[in-house]
């Protein structure tokens, strides 16, 4: 759904006369201030759909190889414009196929991913990769990012919680991108968990079964 310009834009674009620097600089902090609330209100009605069961039930049988590939052709002008290596590691297709709602599942590596983009400095690698384990599929989401500390490792996944230090304080995020993917992954009666060191990296599993259920 697009509004339209946000208002603040358009006034550094001279709506309403010359712009000084100082003036440029508040009105593109309102225009980011706008685009998280707009962002905010959009997660917390998607997390509300989702714990109103209302969560779409239409799935389909989706090419692993194909989705995999198609998020790293979405993705990569934002890892490209931080010099950040974004691939998918060779993997072998499973013999049965993801059944599963392919928007919300395009939705959860979408988060996944950015997230990976914003936490990882420049010139780091984030690499998407896939294997059968059981009636399970593990889709994996890595990086050399900055790592988050072992305690926070299950409260990522909380609502609004968010890892804070001098690392992550200037990324941008409403805290509820990680709940959304945890409920989205449970709704398919999938699981998701994280392994991570500071300062070397996170992988992200997302464990989605393979039958029907």
């Amino acid at each position: 759904h697009d509004d339209g310009p946000i208002p603040g834009n358009r006034l550094v674009d001279g709506l309403a006369g010359e712009v000084t620097d100082q003036q440029r600089e508040i009105l593109d902090r309102a225009a980011e201030k706008l685009k998280g609330l707009s962002r905010l209100s959009t997660e917390l009605l998607d997390l509300s759909k989702i714990e109103s069961g209302l969560l779409s039930q239409e799935r389909e049988t989706i090419d692993v190889v194909a989705f995999l590939e198609d998020q790293v052709t979405f993705h990569m002008p934002g890892a490209s414009a931080k010099n950040i290596t974004l691939g998918l590691h060779p993997f072998e297709k499973p013999a049965t196929p993801l059944f599963a709602n392919k928007q919300n599942m395009e939705e959860v590596l979408a988060n996944l991913i950015t997230n990976a983009i914003n936490y990882t400095p420049e010139g780091g690698t984030i690499t998407l990769g896939a294997k059968a384990e059981g009636d399970f599929l593990c889709i994996t989401v890595a990086d050399t990012g900055i790592g988050i500390p072992e305690q926070d490792w299950e409260r990522i996944f909380e609502r609004f919680y968010r890892v804070k230090d001098e690392r992550t304080k200037y990324v941008i995020g409403t805290g509820l991108g990680l709940a959304i993917v945890k409920k989205i992954v449970e709704a398919h009666h999938g699981r998701i968990c994280v392994e991570s060191e500071p300062g070397r990296g996170s992988a992200f599993r997302v464990y989605m079964p393979l039958v029907a259920r």
